[in-house]
């Protein structure tokens, strides 16, 4: 088949954040790369997921699991990542189970915190970004739509959102549950996006009277004082604000650490031992982990966050449950489409190769029925069309049978059809020659996983 669809990529549950940051990227970055990946490795479409949480890639293009090897070959090259490492913390899905991925992702059923509203936008702004660049065709187009239709069902029809904790909220709670009442704690900002405005607002709901902003767009950073009533810094006065501020929670879109470990040794000499509290939800990380060998500097990135989110889960497993029955029923619709758009082509090619043959036949036999009359040779074409057509009869009801089922069953027949009846010979060979580039690279082809 030569448009598969498949989902391949590093999330929270199968890599750590020291991983996922080296392939963190921007919109400009993933703008980039999205004509590379369709010009090197042969993709009919692409789009790149890139978040705090997960970097992932939805794709249609080739055999699925070797297009995905292609795919994490190449992300190795351009992240300078190891590629034996990264294929061990990597998840490669096909067919109707990367469809189920991608929903349940866009669905929020495959966040850190169930339920949380965040990653519903950033898949919006993904598939945006890879339309305005030209690599979304008819499969993605009609994957994200429906989609979309099916996190905004879980939205409406479930509970999971409501009081749904984001990692801003996680944060907070975490904070809470070391110092107990946040009333009197001073509280710093370190960067005024999207994260640190949540980050605010948790803070304030949690009685934190004093928020400071430290941010190097002054303009941002300002915005950001007056929605939440605090105090603005300029970014060097960094240090003078981590001396003063009890909890600290970084988002910055920084690619190196901001928070180092020289700058803490100053900053807790002058804080005279008392202790902070450091919360580093950016990724790439804004915090360097060498800081926790000072006394009385207590950092958690955002895989630490886990346990406070699982706890959070233990208290809505029923919503989660009913979201995922309506993600389902979305993801079956277009597994449905998905198939019948697939076999529908397979049976006309496999209809008109017969049609050729037989034709091809009677050619070659007309000298032999030259001797026919006219009801005569009509006669022996009739029969020989209807073998044909009697022959195909059962290969074509098993395709269609097959193309409405949730089973892989159809795929395998129709790669059987193409194998056996020599079908579509032009993919395969391209396919083939595609994977010549990652072994001219000298990069060897992962084997699936999931």
């Amino acid at each position: 088949m030569s448009d598969e669809l498949f989902a391949v990529g590093l999330n929270h549950k199968t890599a750590p954040v020291e991983l996922r940051e080296q392939l963190a990227t921007t919109s400009e970055t993933v703008g980039q790369a999205l004509p590379a990946m369709v010009q090197e490795l042969g993709l009919r479409e692409v789009m790149v997921v890139s978040t705090c949480n997960r970097v992932e890639i939805y794709a249609v293009g080739g055999q699925w699991s070797r297009a995905a090897g292609r795919v994490l070959d190449f992300l190795a090259r351009r992240h300078r990542v190891e590629g034996e490492r990264l294929r061990n913390h990597a998840f490669i899905r096909g067919h109707a189970e990367a469809a189920r991925h991608i929903f349940r992702v866009a669905a929020s059923l495959e966040s850190m915190v169930v339920g949380e509203p965040q990653i519903l936008g950033q898949v919006k702004d993904a598939f945006d970004l890879a339309r305005r660049t030209g690599t979304v065709g008819s499969v993605l187009d009609r994957c994200l739509t429906m989609a979309f239709k099916g996190a905004k069902r879980v939205r409406t029809e479930t509970e999971i959102a409501r009081g749904a904790a984001s990692v801003p909220s996680v944060a907070v709670d975490l904070a809470r549950s070391i110092f107990g009442d946040l009333r009197g704690c001073g509280a710093l900002l370190v960067g005024a996006g999207e994260m640190a405005q949540q980050s605010g607002v948790y803070l304030k709901a949690a009685g934190v009277t004093e928020i400071a902003v430290v941010n190097r767009s002054q303009a941002r950073g300002e915005a950001l004082v007056r929605e939440l009533g605090g105090r603005y810094a300029n970014w060097d006065q960094l240090e003078h604000e981590l001396r003063r501020a009890d909890i600290v929670i970084s988002s910055t879109g920084a690619s190196q650490p901001v928070i180092d470990r020289p700058l803490m040794k100053g900053v807790m000499r002058a804080r005279r031992g008392a202790p902070v509290f450091l919360v580093d939800i950016a990724v790439p990380r804004d915090v360097d982990p060498a800081v926790t060998r000072l006394g009385q500097v207590f950092l958690y990135n955002i895989d630490d966050l886990q346990g406070i989110v699982h706890d959070n889960m233990r208290t809505r497993v029923a919503e989660a449950e009913r979201a995922a029955g309506l993600v389902e029923e979305e993801v079956a619709g277009f597994v449905a489409w998905h198939r019948s758009r697939a076999i529908g082509p397979l049976i006309r090619e496999l209809q008109q190769h017969a049609k050729a043959i037989a034709a091809a036949e009677l050619e070659r036999a007309s000298g032999k029925l030259a001797k026919l009359d006219k009801a005569e040779r009509k006669a022996v074409e009739k029969v020989i069309h209807g073998v044909v057509k009697k022959l195909l009869h059962r290969p074509m009801t098993q395709l269609r049978a097959a193309s409405s089922s949730e089973q892989r069953t159809s795929y395998d027949l129709a790669e059987a059809c193409e194998v056996l009846f020599e079908l579509r010979r032009a993919a395969p060979d391209a396919d083939a020659a595609r994977e010549e580039l990652p072994a001219r690279a000298g990069v060897a082809q992962p084997k699936p996983t999931s």
